[in-house]
Order: C-alpha cells, then structure tokens, then sequence
C-alpha cells in the first residue's frame, strides 16, 4: 500500500467514528474531504517533504508523509513556519506496518519547551519505525 491509498483509508478509518464526511476526492497529491459543520480538509500527502510544500499549507491543512529522518529533519528546520499555521496537523507514518503519529505544530510550539523541541520531536520519530 502507498501513502496514498494508506491515507485514503486512514481518512475512512477516522470518518468510521464521526461519520461527518460528505465528500472525498483525490487529484494529484491531495485528498480533499468534506465534513458536514467543518467544512473543508486537504489532506496533503507527500513522500518527501520539500519547500514547495510550505507554500501549500492552507486552512485546515493535514500534511502526511513517510515517517523518514529526512523528514523529521525538514519539519525541524522548518518548524518556525509549520508553527505559524494554527490549524495545521502533520501525520508521519509507515503505511507497511499501519502505524503512525501526529502532531499540530501550533500547539505543540505553545505548550512545549523550545529547547527541548528537538529532543521531544525526536522521541515521537522513534515511536513509530522508521520507513
């Protein structure tokens, strides 16, 4: 199973609970949903995270990518930017093993202790295999 379909089916996992969605349609890397009293996701699926993709982050944006050192090492370097977006939630996973783990930058920058952020990030890496 690719990111793609993984994610698919990690949306219809979620939906299974609220049963809120109305909508779901997939063109090029983004899987856009629909849900009745949110409004509108984009589910923004990338293997490898690159700048281009900072510049994509709307409102109720859900970046998913390979759970990937390189990609760790992105949102770390990135972090300034990703923690801007109030309503942003990155998914890292391994679609091989369907595992995964998340985290809303925002909040995470709000609560969290900035020297520690590295080290905390790190921690959620290893709690997932890497891809």
């Amino acid at each position: 199973m690719n990111l793609s379909e993984w994610t698919s089916a990690f949306i219809d996992y979620l939906n299974s609970f609220k049963r809120d969605m109305t909508k779901k349609f997939a063109e090029g890397n983004i899987i856009t949903c629909e849900h009745e009293g949110k409004g509108i996701v984009e589910y923004i699926v990338m293997e490898r995270l690159e700048n281009s993709v900072l510049e994509r982050l709307g409102d109720k944006a859900v970046l998913v990518t390979l759970n990937t050192g390189e990609n760790l090492k992105f949102m770390i370097e990135n972090w300034p930017k990703l923690s801007s977006n109030t309503t942003l939630k990155v998914i890292f996973a391994n679609p091989k093993i369907n595992m995964q783990w998340s985290i809303m930058p925002h909040l995470h920058h709000k609560f969290a202790d900035p020297a520690s952020l590295k080290t905390g990030l790190k921690s959620l890496f290893s709690s997932v295999p890497e891809v």
